[in-house]
């Protein structure tokens, strides 16, 4: 079963020493005292703030949404300080656009607070946040029995999709304004979860 919270580790960006975080359930709590009211408050100017592409995702909201979604989950990455280092939505109910007739998850929305982002903030606190959310949730389909699949829509910016592509994941749509939707197949997926050390 997919029980949480369970324990990842990310690593210090200052000391380069692993520092033991948790997978959480995200609850509208969080979303507002440790998302919404607290990862925009960095150094980095207005305009680049503005130009990241989840500036205006209000987390509270977007889990009050679907609350009553059974299919709806919601995680987040939580250091022994209590802040919210990542977070991620995802429904369990969908279907894989690359292995026909066979379930999928679909990853709604991923990201890693601002802090963490060492375009925004050099040293960022954290590495490895991003990493950990996507696992848990190919690990979560695999534990459902959908063979870890999982697709997403990508955000426009080619770290984003470099990111994707070295996790094993395959593009499978581009529309007219570039923007990809990505799929990790099953072998994959098993793939990752093996080299992670996740009974398979």
């Amino acid at each position: 079963m997919f029980e949480l919270p369970y324990s990842v580790n990310l690593t210090d960006a200052n000391t380069g020493q692993l520092v033991e975080a948790e997978i959480v359930e995200l609850n509208r709590k969080l979303a507002k005292s440790k998302i919404d009211g607290q990862w925009w408050k960095i150094k980095a100017g207005r305009t680049t703030r503005s130009h990241e592409e989840d500036h205006h995702w209000q987390w509270l909201k977007v889990i009050g949404e679907q609350r009553t979604n059974l299919a709806y989950q919601a995680i987040a990455v939580q250091t022994p300080d209590q802040e919210v280092q990542g977070a991620a939505t995802y429904f369990i109910d969908s279907l894989s656009r690359l292995e026909e007739g066979e379930g999928a998850v679909n990853l709604d929305r991923i990201a890693t607070a601002p802090r963490n982002r060492p375009w925004l903030c050099e040293p960022p606190c954290f590495r490895g946040v991003g990493y950990c959310l996507l696992l848990s949730v190919v690990r979560h389909s695999y534990l459902l029995g959908l063979g870890g699949r999982v697709w997403l829509t990508s955000l426009p910016n080619q770290k984003t999709h470099d990111f994707y592509l070295a996790r094993g994941f395959q593009v499978i749509l581009e529309d007219e304004d570039g923007i990809l939707d990505f799929e990790i197949p099953t072998s994959a997926a098993r793939s990752w979860l093996d080299s992670e050390g996740y009974p398979i």
